[in-house]
């Protein structure tokens, strides 16, 4: 098949919650398929983080026909934004558009004809559908409506009038999205549950598993290999530093939550380790107890040392890659109510939960303490991962809803790991209200 592949924000580096699900989608498709791929890259820094990022948009144009990669400059990206928001259109839309990309992406149009697009996050939505193929498939991943709509409700004014209009129209465009798209893919069944009708639900698919590359998934995830936590009592939080929620949930465990621990257990220490932190994270390493590593090459050197990874965002959607990578290695988890939303265990079994400081404290501690307890708490969280995020079955329906014919495609359902992960069972999950609902419309794709 000829595919034409439209991201946001391209993987180069995939270093980061969406540009690892778009690698790992690009890299399968383009094994299988001509893929001709185009989006955004963004602005390259210098020194060694802009080698990083060449060399990776380098491994981009190795395996795709052709590739066009337009940097993004943040500051006019947001002025086109609230050019585009005054004019009452949505700011999302006038902060990734380009001229340059349009033109090459139909540049291309005319010279090949594309089997199919597919389209990942609801920004290039509209390049994807002025783009002539038999098939249009929206990768949304989440709805960035409601995060919009969540920051209205805690943010200040004007930020808060800006938020909540955006959030309005947005969700309109994202109706009509659902509707102009043959496929809409979603990451959870969270997300489903917010699209009230039941004809634009029918077009959805929930897929969970694109969210880890398949080199992730190592032997001790199926339990194969014991994982034995170190005897060092460190604390780690995982994520790109330069993302609000993330700043906002590490200066909420540091002011809040980390105190409470170190009564305790004052040898204990909290690694801050992610990409490009910014200055109000980087004032909270001390020296000592508290460390911010900054962008490192692999993060996997910084779980193994690690006793309890947490995750404290009080803002979240989707799936928290972060969360996962630390799961498939046998950390055990402390997250927040909205982060288990996403991943979909069991409290007290794969992670523990807490919404408090207090509960938080207790949880990080009785990890700290206990460490066998722990280990079984990394084994199971490794297992879930295992089951449900492995990303082969997801991988397979993407490719399927694009129109390639080997297997029969069954709409509005949740791909997850099986034991033949060839099997597509929509009714492997009929305990939960929400998937019951989703598969209702069976066969209306």
């Amino acid at each position: 098949m000829k595919l034409l592949f439209l991201a946001h924000r391209l993987p180069c580096p995939p270093d980061r919650g969406a540009k690892l699900r778009v690698d790992t989608l690009l890299r399968y498709l383009a094994r299988r398929h001509e893929v001709w791929c185009a989006g955004f890259l963004d602005a390259v820094p210098y020194g060694a983080r802009g080698a990083t990022v060449r060399r990776s948009l380098r491994e981009l144009s190795r395996i795709c026909r052709a590739v066009e990669a337009v940097p993004l400059d943040r500051v006019k990206a947001a002025g086109r934004a609230l050019v585009t928001l005054a004019r009452g259109r949505t700011a999302t839309e006038g902060y990734f558009s380009s001229r340059l990309l349009r033109s090459r992406v139909m540049e291309w149009s005319r010279q090949h004809r594309f089997d199919a697009v597919l389209a990942f996050s609801s920004s290039m939505a509209p390049l994807a559908l002025s783009v002539p193929a038999a098939r249009h498939v929206l990768d949304m991943d989440d709805l960035d409506s409601r995060k919009w709509a969540e920051s209205a409700e805690t943010g200040r004014w004007p930020s808060r009038w800006i938020y909540a209009t955006e959030a309005r129209r947005l969700a309109g465009r994202e109706r009509q999205w659902l509707k102009a798209f043959d496929a809409t893919i979603l990451i959870s069944e969270r997300e489903a549950a917010l699209i009230s009708d039941d004809e634009l639900r029918c077009r959805t698919h929930i897929l969970e598993g694109v969210t880890l590359p398949e080199s992730e998934f190592q032997p001790h995830m199926a339990g194969e290999r014991e994982w034995v936590l170190p005897e060092q009592q460190v604390v780690g939080f995982l994520g790109a530093m330069d993302y609000g929620p993330n700043i906002d949930g590490a200066c909420w465990f540091y002011q809040k939550i980390w105190p409470l621990i170190q009564q305790r257990r004052p040898e204990a220490q909290w690694w801050i380790v992610g990409r490009s932190p910014s200055r109000t994270i980087r004032r909270l390493d001390d020296g000592r107890v508290v460390r911010v590593t900054g962008t490192v090459p692999a993060v996997e050197p910084y779980l193994q040392r690690m006793r309890v990874n947490v995750a404290p965002l009080r803002l979240a959607r989707g799936v928290q890659i972060k969360v996962l990578n630390a799961m498939a290695m046998g950390v055990p988890c402390v997250v927040t109510p909205c982060v288990a939303e996403g991943i979909g265990g069991r409290n007290g079994n794969e992670y523990l939960v807490a919404a408090s400081e207090s509960e938080f404290a207790r949880a990080v501690l009785s990890l700290l303490n206990d460490r066998s307890w722990a280990e079984a708490i990394g084994r199971a969280g490794a297992g879930l991962v295992a089951r449900r995020f492995q990303p082969g079955p997801g991988l397979r329906l993407v490719e399927r809803l694009l129109g390639y014919e080997d297997i029969k495609v069954t709409p509005a359902a949740t791909v997850e790991s099986a034991e033949d992960p060839d099997i597509y069972d929509p009714t492997a999950r009929e305990d939960s209200a929400a998937h019951r609902e989703s598969v209702a419309m069976g066969g209306c794709l």
